[in-house]
């Protein structure tokens, strides 16, 4: 049969699927076409890069990019380099400075950025700021160095002990009957003895094995009397807010006008006493009284102290106003503020912060004391500091010197007990 077109569709078309079976097999073995056919398809699926690989790149391109190191120089033989000798040269290969050249280099330093906004933040200088914050515990690594320093070897022989409290060392001249400091001079049209008129000092060496017990180191005449004279230098101990024993060292001086002057000053809250005004031991309360004294610690009984004392009648001692900062300077009464504009007519100066500090300003106290253990002078003068006892054989004599100057001298206070030795 036929087909027949009618109408420009075929009619009477013979269906084969309704007189065939289809017929089913394996005409490709995929092994064997494994073995002459790819089947990766690079156009869709390039290789992937690892972390490894992003690293490397990382580090390929930052060698590439930081540029030659620049060239530095020790410009005062400290051997530590203060500047790049190439800075010009350097600054001008890198991209702040040469945005349009093809091959520059990162910016070195942030201030080289300032103007360039495109890389503020992305300097060589912000990079090492921010690895920083990631190698604390490398950067902190201490490293361990060999003491040099040479042993202290202690040169005195022993010290002289004064068994009881009313025993002492007496200084005489045998000539006049006046020592030194005792007499008179005049100077600059003042006449009077020269520990007043000329000033003094005093020097010693003290060790106190005791915490509570006070006491003379040198005195002269009664200074603490109304009606005295002469000076006094002394420590005393109290206990503080937190029952802790502490040991402070006063000087005293009674004037020809009768002013009695001590060494105190002042600190925040407590401000110093003028001489027009009560001593700070009859005004501040026992417990807080150590805090405008200079002090020597007490745990530490085996410890030597130099002790400097001095009068200077030249330092303008001004009765500085109850609202002024200077009442409450430490520094200041120690001599050690130079305030030009501070005068007699003037002694409320507020502004003390751009104050220079002196060796000796020529204003604040007219008493000082200070103090150095013997461990800190022997470290400062470059020593290593071991055991600085001293072994001495005791013998019990009764002993009186005299001598027509000041000695400096090593005084030993214990409990009952006070011994010196003459340096």
């Amino acid at each position: 049969m036929s087909a027949v077109v009618r109408d420009r569709f075929f009619i009477n078309i013979l269906n084969l699927s309704q007189l065939t079976k289809p017929k089913t097999g394996v005409k490709i073995n995929p092994e064997k076409a494994r073995e002459v056919l790819d089947t990766r398809v690079f156009e869709l699926l390039p290789n992937q890069t690892t972390r490894q690989d992003e690293i490397n790149d990382f580090f390929s391109d930052f060698n590439d990019l930081i540029g030659p190191k620049p060239i530095f120089v020790d410009n005062d033989g400290n051997d530590i380099v203060e500047s790049a000798q190439n800075y010009d040269q350097d600054e001008q290969s890198r991209i702040s400075a040469s945005p349009s050249l093809t091959n520059a280099y990162i910016t070195r330093l942030d201030s080289q950025a300032e103007q360039d906004t495109n890389n503020q933040g992305k300097t060589l200088e912000s990079m090492r700021n921010k690895l920083n914050t990631y190698l604390a515990d490398v950067d902190n690594v201490i490293e361990t160095l060999i003491d040099q320093r040479p042993d202290y070897e202690n040169v005195s022989e022993g010290f002289l002990k004064i068994r009881k409290p009313n025993q002492a060392i007496i200084l005489r001249n045998e000539n006049d009957g006046l020592l030194e400091f005792q007499k008179q001079v005049t100077i600059d049209g003042v006449t009077g003895p020269s520990y007043l008129v000329e000033g003094f000092t005093i020097t010693m060496w003290v060790r106190f094995v005791g915490k509570t017990q006070g006491g003379t180191l040198f005195n002269f005449g009664n200074p603490l009397d109304e009606n005295g004279e002469g000076f006094r230098l002394e420590t005393r101990t109290n206990v503080d807010n937190a029952n802790n024993y502490k040991r402070w060292i006063r000087l005293t001086v009674r004037e020809g006008d009768g002013t009695l002057r001590d060494n105190h000053w002042g600190v925040e809250n407590r401000a110093r006493r003028t001489v027009n005004q009560s001593s700070p031991i009859d005004f501040y309360t026992n417990n807080v009284i150590h805090q405008l004294y200079p002090n020597i610690p007490t745990d530490d009984l085996n410890e030597w102290y130099f002790i400097c004392a001095t009068y200077n009648p030249n330092i303008n001692e001004l009765n500085v106003d109850n609202d002024s900062p200077l009442r409450r300077s430490k520094e200041y009464w120690l001599n050690h503020i130079d305030l030009n504009y501070v005068s007699a007519t003037n002694p409320s100066q507020e502004i003390i912060d751009e104050a220079s500090l002196v060796s000796n300003s020529g204003l604040g106290a007219k008493c000082k004391v200070e103090i150095i253990s013997k461990s800190e002078l022997l470290r400062a003068r470059g020593y290593k500091i071991g055991d600085l006892s001293v072994t001495t054989t005791e013998k019990d004599e009764t002993t009186t010197t005299t001598s027509p100057d000041l000695p400096d001298s090593e005084l030993e206070e214990t409990d009952g007990e006070v011994s010196t030795t003459p340096s």
